[in-house]
């Protein structure tokens, strides 16, 4: 879990915790499995070029990558309806907010934000459950926390962070959370742009790579190769997946295939 830091933010709550992690990972659920059948499919130019541009990127950081030329793609431009602008901010500041509830954040605290930023009725229904728990499990708790990696790809995505670094390493969570909090929710959304789908896609192939190559050691029983953290590799792909609709799923249903 991360550890917590008190610090000021004038016109908000008046305390807001923003967060260090520690090296917990394997206290994550693993639900990143093989579960899709090897398409053969022909691929366009669109996404020759986009696998290619990935395996660049893998082969730079010696992740090994997907031999079959006619499987592991996304789908093509015309073909992908990425979430609207707004569906993404709402999922931001749920984010944010199980994340806070997750280090334990007080109830008074968790309960001016859902006012202040409406937050009840952007929860999915496995955040709402997680959301009125008095007592939920360590393990709700530890997944919880681990969204604030999907935060952070919404960030990038809204264009509030540069660029997604490569996923070796946690993202700074204090950093994050403090962009909400110091825009409010009416300058949070109205300051957002989101990225095009160009942009996004490239990064949804580039982590269906990635997520392959450790899915592909675990069921070797190796470390994940090329220094990656397997879990912010994960709550990368849940993430992207979701931006560009894949399969049509819900937040709580979003599947890793690869």
């Amino acid at each position: 879990m991360r550890v917590l830091k008190t610090f000021l933010i004038m016109g908000i709550l008046t305390t807001l915790f923003g967060c260090g992690q520690n090296n917990s990972k394997n206290n994550k659920t693993d639900n990143s499995i093989i579960t899709k059948p090897v398409e053969n499919i022909s691929a366009t130019k669109e996404q020759i070029e986009r696998r290619a541009k990935s395996e660049e990127i893998c082969k730079s950081k010696n992740v090994p990558v997907y031999k079959n030329p006619n499987s592991l793609f996304v789908e093509t431009d015309e073909k992908v309806n990425i979430r609207t602008q707004d569906e993404v901010v709402d999922r931001a500041l749920a984010l944010c907010y199980i994340g806070l509830k997750s280090e334990g954040l007080e109830q008074k605290h968790l309960d001016q934000m859902d006012k202040d930023f409406g937050i009840s009725e952007k929860l999915s229904p496995t955040e709402k459950a997680y959301a009125i728990s008095n007592q939920p499990t360590e393990q709700q708790k530890v997944d919880a926390n681990w969204r604030y990696e999907s935060l952070h790809v919404l960030l990038w995505a809204l264009g509030y962070i540069d660029t997604l670094s490569y996923p070796d390493k946690m993202c700074n969570v204090a950093d994050d959370v403090k962009i909400i909090y110091e825009l409010k929710e009416e300058g949070f959304r109205q300051k957002a742009k989101l990225r095009s789908k160009k942009e996004i896609l490239d990064q949804a192939d580039l982590i269906l790579r990635l997520d392959w190559a450790c899915v592909s050691a675990r069921v070797k029983n190796e470390t994940a190769p090329g220094g990656l953290d397997k879990s912010v590799v994960f709550e990368r792909h849940h993430t992207l997946n979701w931006l560009i609709n894949y399969m049509n799923q819900s937040w709580d249903d979003v599947t890793t295939d690869t």
